[in-house]
């Protein structure tokens, strides 16, 4: 505040990607929404993030996930399935280029910290085949048939 009144202020958050595992977000502020929204795609395109998908089209595996109070459970789903989901999760996978996945969301629905929530969850907490397989000291192929479902 000011003697004048209130000095107006506006915020956008904005994610882009390439709809091919890579997306980023970022934040800005600024007096005009225009330019608000021009700093916040600047600074989504500077931190963008490549995920790992499997077949193209879904997440490895079911994912839980805590981000201060904002709980989400991931489920990876079947060809077909679609992306039912949080608003703000529907268009972070429509970014990544994610086409099915089911997502459910407690306790804080603040879009920041579901934002980073899923960004967090999505690019550190996924375990990978290859990964899976040396932990347990078999073969990829024999991982990928058990716990993926890949056709023999």
């Amino acid at each position: 505040m000011t003697t004048a009144g209130k000095v107006p202020s506006m915020y956008a958050l904005v994610v882009v990607g390439n709809g091919q595992g890579i997306a980023g977000y970022g934040e800005g502020k600024d007096d005009e929404a225009a330019r608000a929204v021009r700093k916040a795609t600047n600074r989504a395109m500077r931190n963008l993030v490549a995920f790992d998908r499997y077949d193209d089209r879904t997440i490895y595996h079911d994912i839980d996930h805590k981000f201060h109070a904002t709980k989400i459970q991931f489920r990876s789903r079947p060809p077909g399935f679609g992306n039912r989901c949080n608003h703000y999760i529907h268009e972070i996978c429509s970014c990544i280029g994610i086409l099915d996945i089911s997502a459910k969301v407690w306790g804080s629905r603040n879009p920041m910290n579901v934002i980073k929530a899923t960004f967090e969850a999505l690019s550190q907490k996924q375990k990978l085949p290859e990964d899976i397989a040396r932990a347990r000291g078999k073969r990829v192929v024999d991982v990928q048939h058990t716990y993926y479902g890949a056709s023999e």
